[in-house]
């Protein structure tokens, strides 16, 4: 038998084209490494504003389940607008009022906001044929100057100074029980990569008469990989006028309730699928 010689020089050429086409594919080749697939420029991931986009091929559910995650807060306009969208999407699959409770929002000039408040829950969805579980979290309160401290106590909670709203939230959302790779997602599109069209992250984006915190945002996962949501689908002044008993009994007739509920479901169906090449 003839010796096998070590060709260093080939081997080299070999390692380089395999990283290439592994960076080529997206495939994560370091050990913790998120594939985010947005477009990039000078190493700046954009994130789109107001709809589910899909960040990778990786999948941080168990096997046969699809893993819908919430990170909001109780005085929310955003959530409590996009809580209708969540609450119409899974109302086919599940009784949903044994697991959320009305909330009423402020907003400008004196207007609220409907919204509901959610705990956690799951039901196996049919047109999937996969298992959906949704993880809430909330981080602050009502006001937005204290801690979160439980759904029958929305303005408590231990005081926050606005300049430390973005750093209290997310060492809250450390607390949350997220796995750290949700957590690290949540953290970097709210505070790291700047929203499309602009050079900030939605943390920081409010005008300097509004604190910066860590805004509302949904991550999906499942087998056919991971998506975000950052900030609204429902645009919260276009529910102002009603209450949440109202929206309890028309939120299903309303047309921008309806096609967020189909976004909704449709981005389950494409996180139950199997990868695709992106």
């Amino acid at each position: 038998m003839k010796d096998i010689k070590f060709d260093r020089k080939g081997f080299y050429v070999v390692l380089v084209a395999i990283i290439i086409v592994a960076a080529g594919l997206g495939i994560p080749y370091g050990i913790g490494l998120t594939t985010f697939t947005h477009v990039q420029k000078k190493g700046i991931i954009s994130i789109p504003s107001g709809k589910f986009f899909k960040l990778s091929n990786q999948d941080y559910a168990p096997p046969g389940q699809i893993d819908v995650y919430l990170s909001s807060w109780y005085g929310c306009p955003i959530g409590a607008a996009d809580s209708w969208m969540i609450y119409c999407s899974f109302s086919p699959f599940i009784n949903m009022s044994e697991h959320s409770v009305t909330n009423q929002v402020p907003y400008s000039n004196g207007t609220t906001v409907p919204g509901l408040l959610f705990y956690t829950f799951s039901f196996f969805d049919n047109a999937t044929g996969k298992q959906v579980v949704f993880y809430p979290f909330y981080l602050y309160n009502l006001y937005l100057n204290r801690t979160a401290d439980g759904f029958n106590n929305r303005t408590g909670g231990t005081p926050i100074p606005g300049n430390e709203l973005v750093s209290t939230g997310l060492s809250e959302l450390n607390e949350s029980g997220f796995p750290s790779p949700i957590i690290g997602i949540i953290t970097n599109i709210t505070t790291v990569y700047p929203i499309s069209g602009t050079t900030t992250p939605s943390a920081f984006l409010h005008p300097s008469s509004k604190p910066s915190k860590i805004n509302t945002v949904m991550v999906i996962t499942g087998s056919g990989g991971t998506w975000i949501l950052n900030r609204y689908v429902i645009v919260p002044s276009s529910l102002t006028s009603y209450n949440p008993a109202d929206m309890l009994s028309i939120c299903m007739t309303l047309t921008n309730v309806k096609s967020a509920a189909n976004n909704l479901t449709s981005t389950l169906s494409s996180a139950a699928a199997a990868p695709a090449c992106l």
